[in-house]
């Protein structure tokens, strides 16, 4: 498992990076194998925000983001909800017998409009493969996505997205 750390300012002390290395190498317990871990930390203020985002074996993605005033407290809370979240797909997909297995693809596309005129950003580049509409809908809920960019198994892009009024709806290209 690769561990990727990036910091706002670049620098960690190294005891608080074993300390984190060695948190983050926990989650190997729950969900195997996990191909990388990020964890982005920001200060915002007074409180410091991290982002953790695990990528593992078939595609699967969880992402989770915590605030605290202290970094470690942040980077339990956004543990505690990873693994949270590979409770749900372990139990949605590993558990089940009857499921047939699947190559699960995640997309993460993110963009933040401001009133600021409209410019990109953030580029951010991911693998697709194939999944069905209702595979492409629980890995949005896992991500906490408001929207999922997947391929269906004739290979077109799709979008599945969460309406204002609570259902869900797919964009396909023509």
């Amino acid at each position: 498992m690769e561990l990727i750390v990036r910091t706002q300012h670049g620098h960690l002390s190294p005891t608080t990076r074993a300390r984190i290395d060695a948190k983050l190498t926990s989650l190997e317990r729950y969900l195997r194998p996990i191909q990388n871990v990020t964890l982005d930390v920001k200060e915002h203020g007074k409180h410091q925000r991290v982002q953790l985002t695990l990528a593992g074996e078939h595609g699967i993605l969880l992402r989770a983001e915590e605030q605290a005033h202290e970094l470690m407290h942040a980077i339990d809370a956004a543990i505690a909800a990873l693994r949270r979240q590979i409770e749900r797909y372990k139990g949605k997909h590993w558990r089940n017998v009857q499921r047939h297995e699947t190559a699960f693809s995640a997309a993460e596309v993110a963009e933040i409009m401001d009133d600021a005129p409209a410019e990109i950003v953030r580029t951010k580049a991911f693998a697709i493969k194939p999944m069905h509409d209702d595979e492409a809908l629980e890995q949005m809920e896992l991500l906490g996505h408001t929207f999922f960019v997947y391929r269906d198994h004739d290979h077109q892009v799709r979008v599945v997205y969460r309406r204002k009024d609570g259902r869900y709806g797919v964009i396909v290209t023509a």
